[in-house]
């Protein structure tokens, strides 16, 4: 029932992208505004697949041993099997579904017969055909017991402009990235990579050229089955980009934080940082930087929110408070959209809340906002998210703040301010 693959070249194309991290300075002339509609992030959680019929399960929870060999499966995945094969090593084919019908369920054990010994390639698929683990030359020698864990199948296309040449698994709740999983190979330009047998879990992953340049980073993965990654890398900036402002917040001479509206308090930076406190649920606020209006221009700004609220970072483009691009993200719901206000008014949003698995839930993001030729473009951590065509505000300066929906109280700081202008 189709065909084994241990590794899969595709020949696919793309385009690819690298960006710097930071931006910065202003005139504060301040004002929040509290309108937004909040716009609730969508579900991350994959919807469940549609109901499918299930045939009544007469195994009894264990099935009694027949004579002769026999391969015992325990099923500790914590999902059904409904597909086992059971293929010689050298063979390039599946073949039949040896359960016939039957199920074996979570927790449960299954006893097949009728194997010769030998060395073979065993694989369980789930309901949908998804598989769940895959044994690779699995000796049976006499009675044997194959144990099915939750593991998962990592599948890389590589779309960036350079191999990827160094490859890291690191379990979300660990400090540490781990070993290369590549161990010396590369994948090439417009290739794909395979890799098996991962423990069930929530990982963040990353990959990096083979001189260690960073690439790209996806977070908070959830590996339970098959899951595919197009690694489209970060961007690089167009040719006719000139660096005309950027701000460390080392200091204040830009004077930022200097007045602070009703529900929210803007401090000036201290540590490196500029922050905002939102106290108000349901407000958006920003401050200017005032040095220059740009016309065409790229814009970068560091952000992170409070651990634990729905609180999102924001960067803007406009000419007054009453007239705004504004580009959010939420680390919560690892979403981010694309927002209009015109005449003080918030427009239907341009981009709605999308997923982006870019975005760290928990550290530090890097928001860039692009306005070339009539087209807005949006980047995170350095990887391009979308491109609306829109021609609003000839001209017009860089607003950078958060938005609170319903937690309030919402800490945003704000670190590495650049603005670049197209000459």
């Amino acid at each position: 029932m189709g065909t084994r693959t241990r590794r899969v070249c595709l020949i696919i194309g793309l385009l690819v992208f690298s960006l710097a991290c930071g931006l910065g300075q202003s005139t504060p002339e301040v004002q929040p505004t509290p309108v937004l509609e909040t716009p609730v992030p969508p579900p991350t959680e994959t919807p469940p697949p549609p109901d499918t019929a299930v045939p009544a399960v007469t195994t009894p929870t264990f099935t009694p041993r027949p004579k002769g060999t026999v391969l015992e499966v325990i099923n500790d995945s914590g999902r059904d099997i409904w597909y086992l094969f059971v293929s010689p090593t050298e063979s390039d084919a599946w073949g039949d579904d040896r359960l016939g019908g039957d199920i074996v369920p979570a927790g449960e054990h299954y006893a097949l017969s009728g194997i010769l010994d030998g060395v073979y390639d065993i694989q369980a698929r789930d309901s949908s055909g998804e598989v769940i683990e895959t044994a690779w030359q699995f000796e049976i020698d006499g009675n044997a017991l194959w144990r099915v864990a939750a593991e998962a199948v990592l599948e890389i296309y590589n779309q960036a402009s350079a191999p990827i040449g160094r490859l890291y698994l690191s379990p979300v709740a660990s400090g540490e990235w781990g070993p290369d999983l590549l161990e010396g190979e590369t994948i090439p330009v417009d290739a794909a990579f395979l890799i098996e047998a991962i423990d069930g879990g929530s990982y963040d992953i990353r990959a990096e050229q083979t001189d260690g340049t960073l690439m790209e980073i996806i977070y908070d993965i959830p590996l339970d089955g098959n899951y595919f990654w197009t690694v489209r890398g970060k961007t690089d900036l167009p040719p006719n980009a000139v660096l005309r402002f950027e701000d460390d917040f080392s200091d204040n001479r830009h004077n930022w934080g200097l007045s602070s509206p009703d529900g929210t308090r803007f401090s000036p930076p201290a540590n490196g940082e500029f922050c905002i406190e939102i106290v108000a649920t349901q407000m958006t606020a920003w401050e200017w930087y005032e040095p220059f209006r740009p016309d065409q221009f790229i814009a970068e700004i560091a952000c992170v929110v409070d651990a634990g609220t729905d609180g999102s970072c924001g960067l803007g483009f406009g000419p007054d408070n009453e007239n705004l691009y504004w580009f959010e993200i939420s680390p919560y719901g690892q979403t981010f959209a694309l927002f209009l206000l015109l005449n003080g008014q918030w427009q239907d949003s341009l981009l709605p809340w999308t997923v982006s698995k870019n975005i760290s839930p928990t550290g530090w993001n890097y928001l860039s906002l692009q306005r070339i030729g009539g087209v807005v473009s949006l980047f995170i951590n350095g990887v391009l998210q979308a491109e609306i065509p829109s021609d609003h505000f000839p001209t017009g300066r860089i607003g950078l703040g958060g938005a609170a929906y319903s937690d309030g109280n919402t800490r945003v700081c704000l670190d590495n301010l650049r603005v670049w202008r197209m000459e």
